[in-house]
């Protein structure tokens, strides 16, 4: 029997342009199949019917089904052992339960079988609108996780370029922010975040969802290009342009004309660069120095990226406002590592896996090890990650590695506290300024004299490293 709503269907029942799916109404009672049917294709249901699940298997072979509600006694093939059939044959159908003999031991029963939900007779069909619509959300969120783990993978299989590598919500949320910037491709990105947490995988991962695989990706690190030649270097020079130039070069904005660039550490450009990017980016042209001829970029992706507040910048007068405003379109923070956690081994893993094909060795890492690289803060971060799998592949004393190995046991490691244990971890403490401090402050003491070498094992910049002396004050 099937109890219908006295009045009219739910207001917040599923939408008919949105019930893409198909249900499958199994039961040997003629009218519940006809009635229950009848009422989800007035709520916009494609239904389908079978009287016994033998005839419902011969009908999810013929047909596309996506949701199943079924009895539970039926002649035959009851409906507990129907469920488990499903799970073996079509895991992504969803199962709801019905039946007309409920006690709690056969819906622990049902569910255990692999039912999403359950419900009991006489049907309410206001019962089974609220079990239909959640069992799409729970679909809806099941296929997208699996769209994503898809992108990750083949995106982490990109060759030689940087692969992005991740399985943390906040990894899904990037490829989210990058799938929605994939359906502009001429929008400009600003990408922030910490030296080393992976800008330009990022700037390639929207470079590759953006764009033909034939399309240039151009990289120019601004901070690493002298202020006389970043602007040849951005916009190329005519021949005679200035004494020396004998001949026409392109710059990186002609070379990645339909394709990408990416203007990394661009708090570091100089206000005249800053002024002509600005130009270019109300223009969508470009003209080399020395020339006259507009040369259009109006079909290129122009990133910007940098580990500095831009807009702090621009209040203190270091970058200017309206070229802050004209790159301020889409940004995307990308989160510190320490922020990732779920992405350290996967990351680690990778990194291992490309070192070991170029030394020709075979390793793994211990459960002390991994726990070891979960538990580092890594202010380096992925940069950091990278350093310290490589080292372990080059010194690693046994097929195994430890955290010793990894060179967070000892050497390089988080200073240990009096309430340390030894199997890596850092003591009842997790807070991450208390072990970023400790570990600055170890590493200026083994490297008294070479504030460089004290930032190069600490994986960040020089200057990241004096923000972070002058963040904590004395060290000693």
């Amino acid at each position: 029997m099937v109890k219908k709503p006295q009045s009219q269907p739910l207001p917040d029942g599923p939408d008919p342009a949105d019930t893409d799916l198909t249900v499958l109404i199994v039961d040997d009672d003629f009218a519940i199949r006809d009635s229950l049917s009848e009422y989800l294709q007035s709520e916009g249901w494609e239904t389908l019917t079978a009287a016994s699940a033998e005839s419902a298997l011969e009908t999810i072979a013929a047909e596309s089904v996506d949701i199943v509600i079924t009895d539970v006694r039926m002649p035959g093939i009851d409906g507990i052992r129907f469920t488990a059939r499903l799970r073996e044959i079509a895991p992504d159908i969803d199962v709801l339960i019905a039946t007309g003999h409920s006690n709690e031991s056969t819906a622990i029963e049902a569910l255990k079988a692999g039912a999403f939900d359950f419900f009991c007779k006489p049907i309410d069909v206001k019962q089974v609108s609220a079990a239909l619509r959640r069992t799409r959300r729970f679909r809806d969120t099941r296929l997208e996780n699996m769209r994503l783990r898809a992108v990750i993978e083949r995106l982490s299989a990109t060759g030689e370029k940087p692969a992005f590598i991740g399985t943390s919500p906040a990894s899904h949320h990037l490829v989210r922010q990058v799938e929605k910037l994939a359906q502009s491709p001429t929008t400009t990105v600003l990408l922030t975040g910490e030296s080393g947490v992976g800008k330009e995988v990022i700037a390639r991962l929207i470079h590759d969802m953006s764009c033909p695989a034939s399309s240039p990706f151009v990289a120019l690190n601004c901070g690493g290009v002298a202020e006389s030649r970043l602007e040849a270097e951005l916009f190329g020079r005519d021949r005679g342009a200035y004494t020396g130039a004998d001949r026409t070069v392109p710059g990186i904005f002609e070379m990645a004309v339909d394709g990408t660039v990416l203007l990394d550490e661009i708090g570091e450009m100089s206000p005249h660069a800053q002024s002509r990017l600005l130009r270019v980016l109300e223009n969508r042209s470009i003209r080399r120095l020395g020339g006259t001829n507009e040369i259009p970029i109006r079909t290129t992706r122009i990133i910007a990226a940098t580990n500095k507040d831009l807009e702090a910048l621009a209040r203190d007068g270091g970058f200017r406002q309206d070229l802050l405003y004209r790159i301020l379109v889409a940004k995307i923070d990308i989160p510190p590592l320490r922020d990732r956690t779920g992405d350290i081994l996967p990351l680690a893993r990778h990194f291992l896996d490309q070192f070991m094909v170029q030394s020709n060795k075979k390793l793994s890492f211990s459960k002390a090890a991994e726990r070891a690289l979960i538990s580092h803060a890594y202010p380096g971060n992925a940069r950091e990650l990278r350093n310290i799998i490589e080292r372990a592949v080059v010194f690693g004393r046994a097929t195994e590695l430890s955290p010793a190995d990894l060179g967070l046991a000892g050497a390089g490691a988080l200073p240990r506290t009096n309430n340390e244990n030894s199997d890596g971890d850092y003591g009842e403490t997790l807070d991450l300024a208390f072990h970023e401090r400790n570990l600055i402050r170890e590493a200026v003491r083994r490297h008294a004299t070479n504030h460089c070498a004290a930032a190069r094992a600490l994986g960040i910049s020089p200057q990241a490293l004096y923000r972070k002396v002058e963040k904590y004050g004395p060290l000693a």
